[in-house]
């Protein structure tokens, strides 16, 4: 893991949900100074109150470098959802316009390949990036059974489960998988998790797949930077997991991101899901 400062400001690029902000809380706590790069169309600023925010729209990359410079911001961290933008949307300004070759390579690649990318224009810069878990360590999930659901953790969905989305992961497709009656029956593409466990609430009302049951599993793609898209459970996911029918949700220990541990615990209670935490391969 990254050696990050001590002290000094912190950019925190944010997108959606309110991630950011608890990130942003706990580098204050940490001595930090936290800067908000809000971006337009996925940031929300009611979530991010408290500290200068600044809002940056797609293709303002001198801008951003700029206001790096002036608050000698040398480390950003990248949390909260992102919608990949549409390349008729971004709006370059002059620092951007020797990038766009790039930028427009990077939006048409994988998930990967684009958040690399962005990573790149950052180093370049001399900016470093962190892992969201080195600034908010104490927002990853921890290992083991954490909360009890109405129905036990049946271990062999969750293999099919985590082996499917470590699968989909290599091919640089997604990060989970739901598996239900002890068979796969979706996976994570493009439209997200949240995407994915509409995907899963419409094949119950449809009868394509048993009323109730089954797990949802989300893990790091096997070769993920972890600075670049962490997989996160909060409980807007817990809600989505609860209409879906589902009897929890499982992720990777410490490499996964909880939107508030107290209160993703409480909306797992609520609906009375299981949440475990899976221990690492060695």
């Amino acid at each position: 893991m990254v050696e990050i400062s001590k002290g000094g400001p912190l950019g925190i690029l944010a997108g959606g949900g309110g991630l950011p902000n608890l990130v942003a809380q706990a580098a204050a706590r940490a001595g930090r100074e936290p800067l908000i790069f809000a971006l337009a169309g996925d940031a929300e600023e009611r979530k991010t109150s408290g500290f200068p925010v600044f809002r940056i729209r797609w293709g303002e990359i001198g801008r951003l470098e700029r206001l790096l410079k002036e608050h000698h911001c040398k480390e950003v961290v990248l949390v909260g959802a992102v919608k990949r933008p549409e390349i008729k949307d971004i709006r370059p300004d002059f620092g951007a316009l020797r990038l766009m070759p790039r930028i427009i390579s990077a939006i048409r690649s994988g998930d990967d390949s684009a958040l690399k990318s962005a990573a790149g224009i950052f180093e370049e810069y001399g900016v470093e990036l962190l892992d969201p878990l080195a600034v908010a360590p104490e927002l990853a999930c921890p290992p083991g059974l954490l909360v009890e659901g109405r129905t036990a953790l049946d271990a062999d969905e969750l293999a099919k489960a985590a082996e499917a989305a470590r699968m989909i992961g290599d091919l640089d497709i997604g990060q989970a998988a739901v598996a239900c009656g002890r068979r796969v029956v979706a996976l994570e593409g493009a439209e997200g998790t949240n995407g994915l466990l509409s995907r899963v609430r419409e094949m119950r009302l449809t009868k394509r797949i048993p009323r109730h049951g089954g797990i949802l599993v989300k893990c790091m793609k096997p070769s993920q930077d972890p600075r670049l898209d962490i997989p996160t459970i909060g409980p807007e996911t817990v809600e989505m997991a609860r209409e879906a029918g589902l009897d929890g949700i499982a992720c990777e220990a410490g490499r996964t991101m909880l939107v508030g541990r107290d209160e993703t615990f409480a909306a797992f209670r609520a609906a009375r899901l299981f949440l475990y935490g899976i221990r690492r391969r060695p």
